[in-house]
């Protein structure tokens, strides 16, 4: 007996199957139309999905405060911003070979603990300032008693002198009236030549003149030095004091206070004296070039931290105009400030995000998607 190798689904039974599968096959037919139709309404349609660029973050301080010292023995304070990517300055404290030098932090400061701006930090005695403050406060107070001894007058006894030779001078000048009216006459009479009486004015003019010198003389041993002096002990006393005060606040900037409000943090080197950490955080993250136009496009992208127990958010603040090499991927740096950070939420910490961008359409959430997963997956794992 012959049997049949079909299956029993080919074998036609009162002639229904083939109406069967012809009916399974529409139903596939109108399903993958459903489908596809379904796919080009949201093509068509204005939909937006979200966008999102998946990376990773470094954890920074806005600013960080070091204080260091030198080889040559100088204390060294530098603040970082790194918000703005750039040194806010750094401040050297010298001394001479031979001076002596004694830097002390204060005793409260151990890690852990907030510092605020103007806090004290230490303090540094030099003996070479300490002894130039001391010789030019001697000369400072040696200028200024020459200056009274100048202004008040001279002694008693140079002064009565002085008035005696006004006396004589004005007495020889009263005798020499006498030859002066004499010699006058013998003139009018023709009874001397004219040279003679030349002379006797000759002298008479000598005494007058003898006389206006001792009065000078008489003025400045009563009233001291001349103005030219007096304004010359002035200047020499502006000049010390002056250089006082240079060497006085130079004293001052010795004692160091915070420049920022921190955090201290533990150094582990023997060259790093002190480190402040401010307690507000942003967020360091590269961003794949194949991202960079989306984040750019986007008005103040907001970033979230994954990996804690509660949300931690910030916004992206500014990108770098350099395009660097990480991990053998073409990126951008990008700066977040975080907002209100937990306490678990620490500097140094590496953790994944996410930055969300202007929603796009289904066409370029496809294509984004794929891009944005395959940069990232590659990015995140050098790490």
């Amino acid at each position: 007996m012959i049997q049949s190798s079909l299956p029993d689904e080919a074998v036609p039974r009162n002639g229904h199957r083939p109406r069967l599968l012809a009916l399974k096959g529409s139903r596939r037919v109108a399903l993958g139309a459903a489908i596809t139709c379904a796919l080009g309404v949201a093509l068509l349609l204005p939909f937006h999905f979200p966008s999102e660029v998946n990376t990773y973050a470094t954890i920074a301080p806005t600013r960080r405060w070091v204080l260091a010292t030198a080889t040559d023995g100088h204390l060294i304070a530098s603040t970082f911003n790194y918000q703005s990517g750039l040194s806010e300055g750094y401040r050297v404290s010298t001394f001479n070979p031979g001076s002596s030098v004694y830097f002390s932090l204060q005793s409260s400061l151990v890690p852990g603990r907030t510092v605020a701006i103007g806090d004290t930090i230490g303090s540094i005695y030099s003996s070479e300032v300490a002894e130039r403050l001391i010789a030019l406060n001697g000369q400072l107070a040696a200028a200024r008693s020459l200056l009274a001894v100048n202004a008040t007058g001279q002694k008693s006894a140079i002064v009565k002198d002085a008035e005696q030779r006004l006396m004589f001078a004005n007495r020889r000048r009263e005798e020499h009236k006498k030859i002066d009216e004499r010699t006058q006459y013998l003139l009018d009479n023709h009874l001397i030549p004219q040279g003679e009486y030349d002379r006797v004015q000759s002298e008479a003019n000598a005494l007058q003149d003898e006389i206006l010198l001792a009065q000078t003389n008489l003025e400045t041993a009563r009233t001291g030095a001349k103005p030219e002096q007096i304004n010359l002990a002035n200047a020499n006393i502006s000049a010390l004091e002056s250089e006082i005060a240079a060497v006085t606040g130079r004293a001052a900037t010795y004692t160091l206070t915070a420049p920022i409000t921190g955090i201290v943090t533990p150094t582990f080197s023997g060259d790093t004296l002190l480190t402040i950490a401010a307690t507000d955080y942003v967020a360091l993250l590269p961003v794949p070039w194949g991202d960079y136009r989306r984040v750019a496009a986007t008005a103040e992208p907001r970033l979230s931290l994954r990996g804690f127990s509660h949300a931690v958010d910030g916004t992206v603040v500014s990108m770098t105009h350099e395009v660097q090499v990480l991990h053998g991927h073409e990126v951008v740096i990008a700066t977040a400030r975080l907002k209100a950070t937990r306490a678990d939420v620490m500097p140094g910490m590496l953790v994944q995000c996410s930055i969300h961008c202007t929603p796009i359409t289904a066409i370029e959430y496809g294509r984004q998607f794929i891009q944005s997963a395959t940069a990232s997956k590659r990015l995140l794992a050098g790490f």
